[in-house]
């Protein structure tokens, strides 16, 4: 027998999971597997602006991403005058979604908009330089997010685009997608879920944002839409190899948790992580802060926003502070790729890109985990909105 194979029959758990009939080999899971795609759900009328959309997930294999897209028709009529979208779009359609399996509540629990740029941060292989987009009233050529394929909404010659007011009456049409990543490395399938039992429960719910925190209408304007959203799971089969069934090393979950905190003001601002503790380490932080009427609008990564940034822990550990929001959006482009800083104001702390099990942060050995934020002048209604991505142990078995 392979000295990589585990055995556990005294507790045949796996991620809380009945799996008597596994075994962890992960040198043979890996040649053996497959990937596939398939529907998680079919396509389908969302619930509503304003409402929530729960899937019960396929029972099969391992699941590593899902794709949400979301794809349809907007239309204004009426007069159009005083008309616009606010900055949560387009990628703020989706308000929040979720993830739960196996007796773990809220795996995913985020935002549309921390959901693609979390796809940005991870994938090197994908960018924005060069894609023309309108943030606000400036025609910009990166730092969007957008992707080729995506139709933000398109009218003749019209589109829907942040911050920006409505041009023209007429059937806008839309298509998004965006890819949850249920696990931690797409190679090694760390955080990934086990599915393939009758005992599993994988659920996913999409909460939609409303009307209101999307779009303003001029006094004569009128609104309807027509969008639908498919689920497809990018999912790992269970191999058959001589004689036994084998999977990859499960033992740790992935988690996607964001939070948001209101009344910033101006210098430091410390905000704890919640969530934190022993058996967790923490991937990455990503945040961004919006200013004015809510919704508001995402305050650029410069130095005339922005002063000292900085992770901390305990009483007076800082391993790593930015002078200035300038600094820091360039580290983010370094380590990205992609200019997040400039329009959405993303900044991203990230510990896993290089060496993701020596640098990421030991929350057991962090006693009150906490991030900076220094404002230089105290925004209007200025709430932070902060992304924490973790693994942590699964239930033994594995």
């Amino acid at each position: 027998m392979s000295k990589a194979v585990v055995l556990n029959p005294s507790s045949p758990l796996l991620q809380g999971v009945q799996a008597p009939d596994v075994q962890v080999a992960p040198e043979e899971f890996y040649p053996a597997t497959r990937r596939m795609r398939f529907p998680m759900r079919s396509i389908a009328n969302i619930a509503g602006l304003g409402s929530t959309d729960p899937v019960t997930l396929r029972q099969t294999g391992i699941v590593a991403y899902l794709e949400i897209r979301v794809t349809g028709t907007i239309v204004f009529g009426g007069t159009i005058a005083g008309t616009s979208m606010s900055y949560l779009w387009p990628f703020g359609l989706i308000n929040e979604v979720r993830l739960s399996a196996n007796g773990q509540s809220n795996l995913v629990k985020c935002r549309g908009l921390s959901v693609r740029a979390m796809e940005l941060v991870t994938n090197p292989r994908i960018e924005d330089n060069g894609l023309g987009a309108t943030f606000g009233s400036t025609a910009v050529t990166s730092g969007t997010m957008k992707f080729p394929c995506d139709d933000w909404g398109t009218s003749a010659g019209n589109s829907l685009n942040p911050g920006a007011t409505v041009a023209a009456t007429g059937t806008y049409t839309v298509d998004l997608t965006f890819l949850v990543p249920v696990t931690a490395d797409a190679q090694m399938l760390i955080g990934s879920v086990y599915a393939q039992s009758s005992a599993t429960n994988l659920t996913a719910e999409i909460q939609w944002e409303t009307q209101a925190n999307l779009l303003t209408l001029g006094g004569a304007a009128t609104f309807a839409h027509t969008l639908q959203f498919q689920i497809v799971g990018v999912v790992y089969s269970i191999p058959n190899v001589r004689g036994r069934f084998v999977v990859p090393d499960l033992s740790l979950f992935h988690q996607l948790a964001e939070f948001r905190i209101s009344g910033l003001g101006q210098n430091l601002n410390e905000l704890n992580l919640p969530g934190t503790g022993a058996g967790r380490k923490l991937l990455r932080l990503l945040w961004n802060i919006y200013t004015g009427t809510a919704p508001g609008q995402p305050l650029p990564l410069t130095a005339a926003n922005y002063n000292t940034l900085g992770w901390a822990y305990g009483g007076a550990d800082v391993p790593e502070a930015y002078a200035n929001g300038h600094q820091m959006r360039a580290m983010v482009y370094r380590d990205t790729g992609v200019d997040l800083g400039a329009n959405w104001g993303i900044g991203v702390w990230d510990f896993a890109s290089i060496f993701a099990l020596r640098d990421a942060v030991d929350e057991g050995a962090t006693s009150d985990l906490r991030i900076q934020l220094g404002l230089v002048s105290s925004p209007t209604n200025g709430a932070a909105q902060v992304l924490q991505e973790t693994v942590f142990a699964g239930p033994a078995g594995a």
